[in-house]
C-alpha cells in the first residue's frame, strides 16, 4: 500500500547517501512493539537522524507538552493507552506542524484512510524499509 506515501518508492544501492542535509533531523518513533521500535531506531540512526522513542501516543503527547519538538514523527496505528489516530489528532490540535507519518500493519484502505484523516502527512504499511525512509526524509528536506 505505497499509494498513501510520497512519490514512487525506488531502490538504489546508495539509498542512504541520498539524504544530504546540513541540518540535523529530529525524529520521534512512537511504537509499542519493542522489536519494531528497535528496528526503526537503528534504521533512522543510520540515516544520521537524532531519535527519541515513545511506547504509545500518550508518551508522544507528553513529550510535546514538556517542550520537545521533532521534525518527523513515525507513529503506529495500534497502541495501548493512546492509539495513533487519537495521538495524531491531539498533536495537530496542539498546533504541532511536524511531518507525521503513520506506520501500520493494517492493509485495509478504510483503516488507512481513517488514519490519514487524523492529520497524517503519509502512511506506510509495516515494515518500514530503507526505500520508504529515503522517500520520507527527502520529502521532509523539501518542506
Amino acid at each position: 500500500m505505497e499509494k498513501m506515501g510520497f512519490g514512487n518508492v525506488t531502490s538504489t544501492s546508495k539509498t542512504m547517501k541520498i539524504i544530504d542535509t546540513e541540518k540535523k533531523i529530529y525524529v520521534l518513533i512512537v511504537e509499542d512493539d519493542l522489536l519494531i521500535r528497535k528496528i526503526h531506531n537503528v534504521m533512522m540512526t543510520k540515516f544520521g537522524t537524532e531519535v527519541q522513542l515513545a511506547a504509545n501516543g500518550k508518551e508522544a503527547i507528553d513529550l510535546f507538552l514538556s517542550g520537545a519538538s521533532f521534525d518527523l514523527i513515525l507513529i503506529d496505528l495500534e497502541m495501548p493507552i493512546m492509539d495513533g489516530i487519537e495521538a495524531t489528532e491531539q498533536l495537530r490540535s496542539m498546533g504541532v506542524t511536524s511531518m507525521i507519518v503513520g506506520v501500520t500493519s493494517r492493509n485495509q484502505d478504510s483503516e488507512i484512510q481513517a488514519f490519514m484523516k487524523s492529520g497524517l502527512n503519509a502512511c506506510y504499511v509495516k515494515p518500514l524499509n530503507v526505500e520508504k525512509v529515503t522517500v520520507v526524509l527527502n520529502e521532509l528536506k523539501n518542506i
